[in-house]
């Protein structure tokens, strides 16, 4: 897949891991939890089309193929099926992953992320991408750095903050448009029933993108799932409350 940059980050005994990142960033986002991981498991991370170093490719881009690049890293790393962990746009990838092709997934993290979103959050979605059509990045920037990180967490991080602002930054505005119309459009509400595998859903309570009711109602339709809510997070609990994150999927994965 000469379009899709992928790169293995640890190894070790442990069932095989597959890391999907959030909109408008890349693999790097999920170093803190893979440096946890380090030797246990073997972990492999990628970048989404038009984003980190993958290409945007010449094929409309919609969460199908997004789907489709997932299946094909997993069936070209040959280490049978994975537990995929998806946060964000990489939770979308992750339940069509588990609906369109079950027997590649034996496990799911489905992190800050929804299944179908609503009217007038398609609407907000639309607003940004006419936005960024029109003034570049630059111009939701900080409306990007707002939602992934709450308040208080800016305030007492600056560095994180402006290194996720400048990561944000080096997006090409044109793919970065055909990833949010590839969001905006998700909708596995109705195919979430047919998932079987062992699948965690984590939300933050100050998450005001994927809300704590989006993640239960993932959980409520997915039968072999549980849920689990950080108070103090908000989109990137990853970065926010590493520890708690870490936790969280260990102990999963403990389970599997």
């Amino acid at each position: 897949m000469s379009d899709i940059y992928s790169i293995q980050l640890s190894d070790g005994p442990g069932f095989p891991v597959v890391v999907s990142h959030a909109l408008g960033l890349d693999h790097s986002m999920w170093s803190s939890w893979i440096d946890s991981q380090k030797g246990q498991r073997p972990i492999l991370a990628y970048d989404h089309r038009g984003q980190g170093r993958s290409k945007l490719g010449l094929h409309p881009l919609d969460l199908e193929l997004l789907v489709d690049d997932a299946a094909t890293l997993v069936k070209d790393w040959k280490q049978g099926p994975v537990v995929f962990v998806g946060l964000s746009q990489g939770g979308m990838v992750a339940q069509g992953l588990a609906i369109r092709h079950p027997s590649l997934v034996r496990g799911l993290v489905l992190a800050h992320t929804t299944a179908i979103y609503a009217p007038a959050a398609q609407a907000a979605w639309k607003d940004r991408i006419a936005t960024v059509e029109h003034r570049g990045i630059a111009a939701v920037v900080d409306l990007i750095s707002q939602r992934y990180l709450s308040e208080d967490f800016r305030a007492n991080n600056p560095q994180f903050t402006d290194a996720l602002r400048a990561q944000i930054l080096t997006n090409d505005a044109k793919a970065y448009v055909a990833n949010c119309q590839a969001v905006a459009n998700v909708n596995w509400l109705d195919d979430l029933k047919l998932i079987r595998c062992p699948t965690l859903v984590l939300a933050g309570a100050l998450d005001m993108g994927a809300t704590p009711a989006m993640a239960e109602a993932i959980h409520h339709e997915i039968t072999c799932s549980r849920l689990e809510i950080f108070e103090h997070a908000s989109h990137l609990s990853p970065l926010e409350q590493p520890e708690k994150f870490q936790r969280a999927v260990s102990n999963f994965l403990d389970t599997l």
